[in-house]
Protein backbone atom coordinates (compact mmCIF):
# COMPACT_ATOMS: atom_id res chain seq x y z
CA UNK A 1 0.00 0.00 0.00
CA UNK A 2 1.17 3.47 -1.33
CA UNK A 3 0.31 6.88 0.40
CA UNK A 4 0.19 9.50 -1.49
CA UNK A 5 -0.55 13.13 -0.94
CA UNK A 6 -4.45 13.66 -2.00
CA UNK A 7 -2.88 17.17 -3.39
CA UNK A 8 -0.12 15.16 -5.36
CA UNK A 9 -2.62 12.73 -7.23
CA UNK A 10 -3.33 13.12 -10.72
CA UNK A 11 -7.07 12.21 -10.58
CA UNK A 12 -8.58 12.46 -14.17
CA UNK A 13 -8.62 8.30 -15.43
CA UNK A 14 -12.29 9.19 -17.12
CA UNK A 15 -13.53 12.65 -17.90
CA UNK A 16 -16.77 12.15 -15.82
CA UNK A 17 -16.90 14.58 -12.91
CA UNK A 18 -18.77 12.35 -10.33
CA UNK A 19 -18.99 11.00 -6.95
CA UNK A 20 -20.19 7.49 -6.71
CA UNK A 21 -22.25 6.94 -3.50
CA UNK A 22 -22.81 3.44 -2.26
CA UNK A 23 -25.21 1.92 0.06
CA UNK A 24 -26.45 4.10 1.95
CA UNK A 25 -30.22 4.45 2.81
CA UNK A 26 -32.42 7.05 1.13
CA UNK A 27 -32.25 9.84 4.17
CA UNK A 28 -28.18 9.55 3.90
CA UNK A 29 -28.34 9.83 0.36
CA UNK A 30 -30.19 12.65 0.55
CA UNK A 31 -27.81 14.16 2.81
CA UNK A 32 -25.03 13.57 0.52
CA UNK A 33 -26.39 14.68 -2.82
CA UNK A 34 -27.19 17.99 -0.57
CA UNK A 35 -23.48 17.90 0.06
CA UNK A 36 -22.73 16.95 -3.33
CA UNK A 37 -24.19 20.35 -4.22
CA UNK A 38 -22.58 22.61 -1.40
CA UNK A 39 -19.11 21.57 -3.17
CA UNK A 40 -20.23 22.33 -6.48
CA UNK A 41 -21.21 18.50 -7.70
CA UNK A 42 -24.03 17.65 -9.05
CA UNK A 43 -23.36 14.54 -11.01
CA UNK A 44 -23.95 11.60 -8.18
CA UNK A 45 -23.94 8.01 -9.04
CA UNK A 46 -26.38 5.48 -6.23
CA UNK A 47 -24.98 2.23 -6.34
CA UNK A 48 -25.71 -0.58 -3.86
CA UNK A 49 -24.66 -4.31 -3.53
CA UNK A 50 -26.59 -5.34 -6.43
CA UNK A 51 -23.91 -3.55 -8.94
CA UNK A 52 -20.98 -5.39 -6.88
CA UNK A 53 -20.05 -6.87 -10.77
CA UNK A 54 -20.35 -3.61 -12.65
CA UNK A 55 -16.93 -2.37 -13.61
CA UNK A 56 -16.01 1.14 -12.48
CA UNK A 57 -15.33 1.95 -16.05
CA UNK A 58 -18.85 0.92 -16.95
CA UNK A 59 -20.04 2.58 -14.60
CA UNK A 60 -18.59 6.19 -15.26
CA UNK A 61 -19.58 5.33 -18.97
CA UNK A 62 -23.92 4.95 -17.75
CA UNK A 63 -23.34 0.87 -18.20
CA UNK A 64 -24.60 -0.04 -14.38
CA UNK A 65 -25.49 -4.12 -14.08
CA UNK A 66 -27.16 -4.92 -11.24
CA UNK A 67 -27.39 -8.39 -11.66
CA UNK A 68 -25.09 -9.26 -7.98
CA UNK A 69 -26.29 -11.71 -5.58
CA UNK A 70 -23.76 -11.04 -3.32
CA UNK A 71 -22.51 -7.75 -3.58
CA UNK A 72 -20.85 -6.05 -0.31
CA UNK A 73 -23.02 -3.58 2.00
CA UNK A 74 -20.20 -1.85 3.28
CA UNK A 75 -20.96 2.35 2.49
CA UNK A 76 -18.22 4.31 0.19
CA UNK A 77 -18.04 7.21 -1.61
CA UNK A 78 -15.58 7.32 -4.85
CA UNK A 79 -14.46 10.25 -5.90
CA UNK A 80 -13.82 10.35 -10.19
CA UNK A 81 -11.98 13.38 -11.34
CA UNK A 82 -12.87 15.60 -8.19
CA UNK A 83 -10.68 18.21 -7.33
CA UNK A 84 -8.69 18.04 -3.65
CA UNK A 85 -10.53 21.16 -2.64
CA UNK A 86 -13.59 19.61 -2.79
CA UNK A 87 -13.35 16.36 -1.88
CA UNK A 88 -11.84 17.56 1.74
CA UNK A 89 -14.43 19.80 1.87
CA UNK A 90 -16.99 16.83 1.60
CA UNK A 91 -15.57 14.67 3.90
CA UNK A 92 -15.58 18.01 6.49
CA UNK A 93 -19.26 18.53 5.57
CA UNK A 94 -19.63 14.65 6.37
CA UNK A 95 -18.24 15.16 9.69
CA UNK A 96 -20.60 18.09 10.42
CA UNK A 97 -23.60 16.24 9.31
CA UNK A 98 -22.64 13.37 11.97
CA UNK A 99 -22.60 11.30 9.23
CA UNK A 100 -20.36 7.90 10.07
CA UNK A 101 -17.11 7.92 8.30
CA UNK A 102 -17.85 5.44 5.28
CA UNK A 103 -14.94 4.13 2.62
CA UNK A 104 -13.89 6.28 0.49
CA UNK A 105 -11.56 6.37 -3.10
CA UNK A 106 -10.52 8.14 -5.86
CA UNK A 107 -11.15 6.51 -9.35
CA UNK A 108 -6.89 5.26 -10.46
CA UNK A 109 -5.60 4.35 -13.31
CA UNK A 110 -5.71 1.03 -11.73
CA UNK A 111 -8.88 1.06 -9.79
CA UNK A 112 -11.00 1.87 -12.92
CA UNK A 113 -10.62 -1.68 -14.75
CA UNK A 114 -11.97 -3.16 -11.17
CA UNK A 115 -15.27 -4.29 -10.32
CA UNK A 116 -17.57 -1.81 -7.48
CA UNK A 117 -16.81 -5.23 -5.57
CA UNK A 118 -13.71 -5.69 -6.39
CA UNK A 119 -12.56 -2.09 -4.74
CA UNK A 120 -14.75 -2.16 -1.97
CA UNK A 121 -12.90 -5.54 -0.79
CA UNK A 122 -9.64 -3.13 -1.39
CA UNK A 123 -10.63 -0.42 0.76
CA UNK A 124 -12.18 -2.76 3.54
CA UNK A 125 -8.91 -4.56 3.65
CA UNK A 126 -6.59 -1.10 3.55
CA UNK A 127 -8.89 0.04 6.57
CA UNK A 128 -8.25 -3.27 8.74
CA UNK A 129 -4.24 -2.91 7.69
CA UNK A 130 -4.42 0.59 8.98
CA UNK A 131 -5.91 -0.33 12.02
CA UNK A 132 -3.96 -2.89 12.71
CA UNK A 133 -0.45 -1.11 11.26
CA UNK A 134 -0.14 -4.28 9.34
CA UNK A 135 0.92 -4.14 5.41
CA UNK A 136 -1.32 -4.58 2.72
CA UNK A 137 -1.38 -4.75 -0.80
CA UNK A 138 -3.98 -4.35 -3.39
CA UNK A 139 -5.35 -7.46 -5.59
Amino acid sequence: MTFTKINDVDNNTHNRDCIMIVNFNKKESTLIKNICGFIGVRDCIFLDKTNGNAIIKSILDNDISSDCEDGFVNKAVIFNNIHNKKINSFLESLKKMRINRPLTAMVTETSIDWTLNNLLYNLIEERKALSTGKDFSHK
